[in-house]
């Protein structure tokens, strides 16, 4: 395939371009970007940590998608680790393109892939119009489907036990009664937006919210207003989503070869005996 080719069904299906944030680094964020360039060997990352720069070297990749960039804002000085990658990128010719917060956002993308492993239905999207006064859908609103055997209404504690079980996450904290019956929910993208969109959240008037980490404030906020919600690390959540991906980019392109690098959550999770 050419780059071009892929490029397109990036930004058309995938990661749609007009979804992304207006100061955030999305499409190609080094190397060839000529649309003719022959792509054979196609990596897919989470982030471009060291060991995924070195592992698509060893196999001799021409293209990273990779869904976090080398850097996340302007470069104000070269500092070493930033140096090594460009070092380590040097010795072959690739080319990266950065999906960023439009895989989020995207038709089977993130959230939904959330929702669907959640058990969720949904109800309609959280748009939010950006500078250019397009929708973009930063979050999901859904109801919860309940599994065969159950018959009582889904509470807090129910939704927790899902996540837990069902996405492979901890720690999960909450705010609210582990008791509350739960019948709508939202789920939001980013790790800023539940603060920065609180206004157009609430009005969609949902007993609970599921949140990517976000910061105190945020927190003790939702804590007066006595809003029930989950917040959990989405990390595990976008290695399934690459990993998804890689499987339909092999299916579309199947003469070309593709890799998934396995990303691992460098933090850990100290557990006493």
């Amino acid at each position: 395939m050419h780059l071009e080719e892929i490029e397109n069904l990036i930004k058309k299906e995938i990661a749609p371009e007009q979804f992304r944030n207006d100061s955030e680094i999305y499409g190609f964020h080094y190397g060839n970007y000529s649309y003719n360039k022959l792509i054979k060997k196609v990596m897919l990352t989470v982030d471009l940590s060291l060991n995924a720069l070195h592992f698509a070297i060893k196999n001799k990749v021409s293209l990273i998608i990779s869904l976090n960039g080398l850097i996340s804002g302007p470069i104000k000085n070269f500092k070493p680790n930033l140096i090594n990658k460009i070092s380590i990128l040097s010795k072959f010719p690739i080319s990266i393109f950065v999906l960023g917060s439009p895989f989020y956002a995207a038709e089977g993308g993130i959230i939904d892939l959330i929702l669907d492993t959640l058990f969720l239905k949904l109800e309609h999207p959280l748009n939010i119009k950006n500078n250019f006064d397009f929708n973009i859908p930063v979050g999901r609103i859904c109801i919860p489907k309940l599994y065969p055997s159950s018959k009582e209404r889904l509470t807090l504690k129910d939704l927790i036990n899902r996540i837990y079980s069902n996405l492979n996450v901890k720690p999960i904290h909450y705010l609210g009664d582990l008791k509350k019956e739960i019948s709508s929910i939202c789920i939001l993208g980013g790790e800023d937006h539940f603060i920065k969109y609180f206004d157009v959240v609430l009005s969609e008037d949902c007993d609970c919210f599921i949140i990517e980490n976000t910061n105190k404030s945020s927190l003790s906020y939702a804590f007066d207003l006595g809003v029930n919600l989950i917040e959990f690390s989405f990390f595990n959540c976008e290695i399934l989503a690459i990993k998804k991906l890689y499987n339909y980019l092999s299916l579309k392109f199947p003469y070309d070869e593709f890799y998934l690098f396995n990303s691992r959550n460098p933090l850990k999770l100290y557990e006493t005996l």
